[in-house]
């Protein structure tokens, strides 16, 4: 059916201001003018109710001019879009959805991962509602079917379903 789709975006801009990113011309943008792009794609191609915005607005980091732009966009940008946050290792597990409609966390809270010296590890209730990200292996597909989440996200996708599809696997 014409229905069944959906699209994740996530904007890439000068989020932190970094040297590293300002030397990238692809971050130049501020964030409000990359949310702006983004609306505006959202609404021309009328994806209401079929995509996900994976953005996180980072307070101490800009002049309230640009928070409060980027807040505003949001806003309107969730109303076609529901809201997903990224969130790496070194951010700390979440606790709670603090507004977002999914988490992604990476693959490394597992508590088994190699790169989880901590033993870091994401309470039940957040991760089943979480997409993990990135699953590219048939170790990282094992972890992900441990944590039982709502989905998760590979660059390999072809790997993954070879690996699913093969009789050694879960069975």
């Amino acid at each position: 059916r014409d229905e069944d789709w959906f699209i994740s975006l996530e904007p890439k801009a000068s989020w932190n201001n970094s040297p590293r990113e300002l030397s990238d011309p692809a971050l130049t943008d501020s964030p409000s003018s990359i949310l702006q792009a983004l609306l505006t794609k959202v609404q021309q191609h009328n994806l209401k109710g079929h995509c996900a915005a994976i953005v996180e607005i980072k307070q101490n980091t800009h002049l309230q001019e640009e928070i409060d732009r980027q807040r505003s966009l949001l806003d309107e940008i969730r109303r076609h879009c529901q809201l997903y946050r990224g969130v790496r290792l070194q951010d700390g597990a979440p606790t709670a959805m603090d507004g977002y409609d999914v988490l992604m966390p990476t693959i490394e809270f597992h508590p088994s991962h190699p790169h989880n010296a901590d033993h870091s590890s994401i309470p039940d209730d957040i991760s089943r509602k979480s997409i993990f990200w990135v699953v590219d292996s048939e170790a990282d597909l094992e972890r992900a079917a441990e944590l039982r989440p709502f989905g998760i996200v590979s660059n390999s996708p072809r790997r993954i379903v070879d690996i699913i599809e093969s009789k050694s696997w879960c069975g």
